[in-house]
């Protein structure tokens, strides 16, 4: 039986240094149909490290007459060993921020469940990942 390497991908943390909320009125499940979500992931590369790369994404919600929402989060990522690039590319692009999508989801349904009578729950949705990240330069 033949063993495979696993290549790791180590995910340490996410920051959510810029957090911008703006309710004009209760938000509804009847409204849900009305909301509107912007997701813009960026990759960061430090140029001394080859290993360690920061995804950013910037989340925008909105719901006309209701709320507004917008964030930044930042997510630290190591890769454990030296892998072909287009395996590189994949952690980069896709999985990373697959993986730290859920920390987001989780981050806006606790700050707006926790509003009191401002808003009600904000619940959003599983976003899907493909495509070239913009790098974000120095």
């Amino acid at each position: 039986m033949e063993v495979a390497n696993q290549i790791q991908l180590k995910f340490s943390g996410i920051d959510f240094p810029v957090v911008n909320f703006h309710s004009d009125r209760i938000f509804l499940n009847e409204d849900a149909s009305s909301m509107r979500i912007n997701v813009n992931p960026k990759v960061f590369f430090p140029k001394e490290d080859n290993n360690n790369f920061k995804i950013i994404q910037e989340v925008s919600i909105s719901c006309k007459d209701c709320f507004e929402l917008s964030l930044v989060a930042i997510g630290h990522f190591e890769i454990l060993e030296n892998i072909e690039s287009d395996i590189k590319k994949s952690f980069v692009n896709i999985n990373a921020p697959a993986i730290m999508f859920p920390y987001i989801r989780s981050f806006i349904t606790t700050l707006t469940a926790n509003l009191g009578d401002v808003t009600g729950t904000i619940l959003i949705p599983t976003q899907f990942f493909k495509g070239d990240l913009e790098v974000v330069q120095d």
